[in-house]
């Protein structure tokens, strides 16, 4: 069976063909037959270098944190040092990555679907709940993080308001990517966004205080 990888970039060229059929199939129609077929190798290809399906969504979901943290960080970039502009940028990159590639953004916090430690995650993974971290930190007027285990040294307060910036920011692009937002007209999205962005980032500055 001819192939369509060069200089022996199977890997690549099965993820490649993974990336391809989520978009296109789904989940429901993701199988390591499939991307084979797509990628136009053997159909024991995916298993020889992944192992099984789970391990090959997981290195396919690494990518998707390696798509979001790119997009986060590109956001971001243009307005560092403003609070509420940073809270907003944030909001926004993940919806975009979540409209983009929604079948993605559904696997990648799937547990069940993925092939981690807990302990030790992605590395692009940890870079996208660092960067997001450290949104919330500089909020709070905090000291950035540089690696996932300090969250756990944070105090009590420091750690819930992680948590209160984490679940709005994910919960929201979820929700409007599953179609549970329908009191929102579409032309309020953005507007909906700003405000509460903005309500989200008072709450956290005044919280610090």
């Amino acid at each position: 069976m001819k192939s369509v990888y060069h200089h022996g970039d199977l890997k690549n060229a099965l993820l490649d063909a993974a990336d391809a059929l989520l978009l296109r199939e789904g989940l429901q129609g993701f199988t390591m037959r499939a991307c084979a077929r797509l990628a136009k190798v053997s159909h024991a290809a995916p298993a020889h270098h992944f192992g099984d399906v789970n391990a090959l969504l997981t290195a396919v979901a690494a990518r998707g944190y390696e798509r979001l943290v790119a997009l986060l960080q590109e956001k971001l970039k243009s307005v560092v040092g403003d609070l509420h502009e940073e809270m907003y940028a944030t909001g926004l990159a993940y919806v975009e990555f979540a409209e983009t590639y929604p079948e993605h953004f559904r696997i990648m916090f799937r547990k069940d679907l993925l092939a981690y430690s807990v302990e030790s995650p992605p590395t692009a993974m940890a870079e996208t709940l660092i960067e997001l971290t450290n949104v919330i930190l500089r909020q709070r007027g905090e000291p950035e993080i540089s690696l996932l285990s300090e969250v756990s040294g944070k105090g009590n307060p420091v750690i819930k308001d992680i948590l209160i910036g984490w679940c709005y920011i994910h919960g929201y692009a979820h929700l409007r990517l599953e179609g549970q937002l329908s009191m929102i007209p579409d032309d309020a999205h953005f507007k909906i966004m700003r405000e509460n962005s903005d309500r989200l980032s008072n709450l956290l500055q005044q919280r610090a205080v």
